[in-house]
């Protein structure tokens, strides 16, 4: 049963929210829709507590970290005054909206801490891009040639010293954004829609369980 009950479950439920979309058959004091919409607000609350039970489980972890002092538990530290102070500060601020201090204080810890750290990331990030890049943009059939001489008129299509060498490139380059590109990722979308597509089948019908976790 503790398998059969959550399938039937999401069973019923992705039924409704399925056809919800194409009809709305009334029940009573409800409605296809309605009842769609009510569910919606369920899958919020769910997310909620999901997120709630996310970070207890990281507090847990860095907090072992952190009591056994295994390697990197400065590290651990960091992140839970980060996710303490941080809370405390989201909370008083979303409660006193004219307190110009917690709002700003606010505000401040997102655009000096976080955008900070996630533009380093980034920056750090585009140093391994760089690397594979060079790696994969080598010569060694015709397509990786079409694909490298792609690269290259993109990029000096959209560096000014493009636009200097030949004025055709930064059209050129639009050319290729918005045609093949767009082709690309069309192709590419359609084919994970209809993955997604299948697998929502399997899950509806109890096919795939791998969600309900191990036996």
């Amino acid at each position: 049963m503790r398998r059969e009950i959550p399938v039937a479950i999401t069973f019923v439920v992705g039924v409704i929210m399925l056809l919800s979309n194409f009809i709305d058959v009334p029940f009573g004091t409800y409605s296809l829709k309605s009842l769609a919409q009510e569910l919606g607000g369920w899958v919020i609350i769910i997310s909620a507590f999901a997120v709630g039970l996310a970070s207890v489980n990281l507090i847990r972890i860095h907090g072992n970290n952190l009591a056994r002092k295994r390697a990197g538990w400065f590290n651990s530290l960091l992140l839970l005054i980060s996710i303490f102070v941080w809370t405390i500060v989201g909370i008083i601020a979303f409660h006193q909206p004219s307190s110009a201090f917690w709002t700003t204080l606010n505000q401040n810890i997102y655009n000096a801490v976080l955008s900070a750290l996630g533009a380093a990331m980034f920056a750090t990030v585009s140093l391994y891009l760089g690397s594979a890049a060079f790696r994969a943009f080598r010569m060694r059939g015709f397509d990786a040639t079409v694909l490298l001489i792609a690269c290259m008129i993109m990029m000096l299509g959209q560096a000014p010293i493009g636009a200097l060498i030949w004025n055709k490139f930064p059209s050129l380059a639009s050319w290729f954004l918005s045609v093949p590109n767009n082709i690309g990722q069309r192709a590419i979308m359609m084919g994970a829609a209809i993955g997604a597509f299948a697998t929502s089948l399997r899950i509806l019908f109890g096919i795939e369980r791998g969600h309900l976790g191990a036996d």
